[in-house]
């Protein structure tokens, strides 16, 4: 983990990016510790979609993963599509709720918009805005705001100009 603070808001973005792979790294790894020490264990998850998967801890993001089949042991390698990230503009920084916004501006926090893609072109699209914040001298994950899960074509957003691309595992 990057520790905090970072002198620009480009040194922030590149360190957030480089936590963001190192949490998707830990996944491919089915790697269940480092997965969750990119956390906060107040971490929580907004879903807009539905609401039934709004989460309100570390833990039961952990749980879920588990559920997912994330950390299962299997003899296929695992193959990701593509992820895109940028940092968060000033307007979809506003689309938090006014609490989270407040405690957000309070804590420092600093985001990216991360969109991921089934290697699939028919596959499933993922838009979620990460935010961290510095907690114990180093950038964690505090809030996933899960916009989108779906099929490419029904909707989903891209990603605009895509600051860095990763294909393969």
């Amino acid at each position: 983990m990057a520790s905090v603070p970072s002198a620009t808001k480009e040194d922030i973005t590149s360190t957030l990016q480089s936590e963001y792979l190192a949490y998707l790294a830990a996944q491919d790894r089915r790697d269940v510790s480092a997965v969750e020490a990119c956390m906060s264990p107040s971490c929580w998850q907004l879903a807009r979609q539905d609401p039934s998967w709004n989460l309100g801890s570390r833990a039961e993001i952990m749980q879920i993963l588990t559920n997912l089949g994330t950390f299962t042991a299997s003899t296929e390698e695992r193959v990701r599509g593509k992820v895109d990230m940028r940092a968060l503009t000033l307007e979809e920084r506003e689309t938090l709720p006014e609490t989270e916004r407040e405690r957000a501006e309070r804590e420092g926090w600093e985001g990216l918009r991360v969109v991921l893609e089934d290697a699939d072109p028919k596959g499933r699209r993922v838009v979620v805005n990460y935010y961290w914040r510095g907690e114990g001298g180093w950038w964690v994950q505090c809030l996933h705001d899960l916009l989108w899960v779906g099929p490419r074509e029904e909707g989903g957003e891209d990603v605009g100009e895509a600051v860095f691309g990763r294909k393969g595992k």
